[in-house]
């Protein structure tokens, strides 16, 4: 398993993540936005080479991406109501991601094998969402999925429209 840590998107104020390695080494570079119809998200390598691509196919309350790995459509991503106990499948892949979105706490499986879990982490310079990822070679459309479930589930939070999260105000503290 190899980790990678992505910095948590209510924590970051420009449009670029960057994603680091175990040793905290730059890995990847995750842009873009959602919200509207045709908006991308993208993960790139160092040497801004596309990776990953999700766009956003529909909008409204249940909208819908479509997943493409090195220019090939590899699956289509749908979300449901109901944040509480939350469960997204992966078309064509045959992933299921489940967990709590919100809190930043999920795995993803297919069938039976863990292909990822994920979860908060908190460090000097912010909170950053940890991926641990069992197959190294699906690590950029795992980062992808995982910086397009932060996007969701920050904005399926009603603690970042009050300010409460760690990063949003210089104020807060989080304390151990």
């Amino acid at each position: 398993m190899t980790k990678y840590y992505l910095r948590q998107r209510h924590s970051i104020d420009d449009g670029v993540n960057i994603v680091f390695d175990e040793n905290f080494q730059a890995s990847y570079l995750v842009s873009g936005r959602t919200g509207k119809k045709h908006d991308e998200l993208h993960v790139q390598d160092m040497s801004g080479n596309v990776l990953v691509r999700i766009e956003q196919t529909s909008f409204g309350i249940l909208p819908r991406f479509s997943l493409k790995y090195r220019g090939h459509i590899v699956g289509s991503i749908s979300f449901t109501l109901g944040h509480l106990g939350d469960i997204v499948y992966i078309r064509h892949l045959g992933w299921l991601i489940s967990g709590n979105f919100i809190a930043g706490r999920y795995i993803t499986t297919h069938n039976t094998k863990k292909l990822l879990s994920v979860k908060p982490e908190l460090r000097q310079d912010g909170i950053y969402t940890q991926l641990k990822i069992t197959f190294d070679s699906q690590a950029p459309v795992h980062i992808a999925i995982a910086a397009l479930l932060d996007i969701w589930g920050t904005k399926s939070n009603p603690l970042t429209r009050l300010k409460w999260l760690p990063g949003q105000n210089d104020s807060y503290e989080l304390t151990s």
